[in-house]
């Protein structure tokens, strides 16, 4: 494995510095049977496997403590990995909840968490439900929150650690919309997807608001192909699930598949 030559995959500075983190684990499994990294966001989990897919003799895969989370960890291994990996990685799951009835935000729970002195990626993904949240996290700090998170913002909470063989994931809110664009500008398919007009669309990638791959863009004429993913902070993602060819005015017919 050359690592400089890997790293020159990657261009900003804080993709190398991730990917030179994860190429050290890599050796370390000369001497262990898997390794870890930590939470890695989407984005983080894209640059990770456009080069963990040119390492030779080492096997990767990326879980979250449940099949579709967003956030994942990566397991690494000199040996093939087996399917039931995810329930044999180092995530803990917590589910956390008010005494009261109150509506925690996502955002709500977070604070928290990070306000404890917990860094971001050491915590999962946070499904926040009507009168629960469950919380995914690295092991070793499970215990340090079932002892010291008491509050969340004013709303004193309960926390337990929860068998995660047993978590039955939720389902995921999607609906299918056919529609037609001029072009696969990210701008059109972005307002086509969200029911937004093209202003208000230029607002949000004005704001740096919207990711396209999980990744900050802030040009709207960014042309997509089938399987971009196009998120807006705050309003959920949508994909481009099919570009079905022209119309006959000269419009592009495509299928979006969205989330909510």
């Amino acid at each position: 494995m050359d690592k400089n030559e890997l790293l020159k995959m990657v261009s900003k500075l804080e993709d190398r510095v991730l990917v030179s983190r994860l190429l050290d684990k890599v050796e370390q499994c000369r001497y262990s049977s898997f390794v870890y990294s930590d939470f890695l966001s989407p984005y983080e989990a894209s640059v990770v496997k456009k080069v963990l897919d040119r390492v030779k003799d080492a096997f990767y895969k990326l879980t979250g403590g449940y099949e579709g989370a967003e956030r994942a960890i990566t397991v690494i291994s000199s040996d093939f990995i087996e399917e039931d990996i995810p329930y044999s990685t180092p995530i803990s799951l917590l589910r956390i909840t008010p005494v009261i009835d109150n509506k925690l935000s996502h955002r709500d729970y977070l604070g928290s968490l990070i306000g404890l002195g917990i860094k971001r990626e050491k915590i999962g993904d946070i499904l926040v439900n009507e009168t629960f949240a469950d919380v995914f996290v690295i092991d070793k700090i499970a215990e340090y929150i079932l002892y010291n998170l008491d509050k969340i913002g004013n709303v004193k909470v309960q926390c337990e650690l929860c068998d995660i063989y047993q978590f039955t994931p939720p389902q995921k809110k999607e609906r299918s919309i056919n529609t037609t664009v001029a072009s696969l500008r990210a701008d059109s398919v972005a307002s086509s997807g969200f029911g937004l007009s093209r202003t208000k669309v230029m607002e949000y990638f004005k704001a740096q608001r919207v990711n396209v791959n999980w990744e900050v863009v802030q040009s709207p004429s960014k042309m997509l192909d089938e399987g971009d993913v196009i998120s807006i902070r705050g309003m959920g993602r949508i994909v481009l699930e099919k570009v079905l060819g022209n119309t006959r005015k000269d419009r592009i017919s495509i299928v979006i598949k969205r989330f909510e």
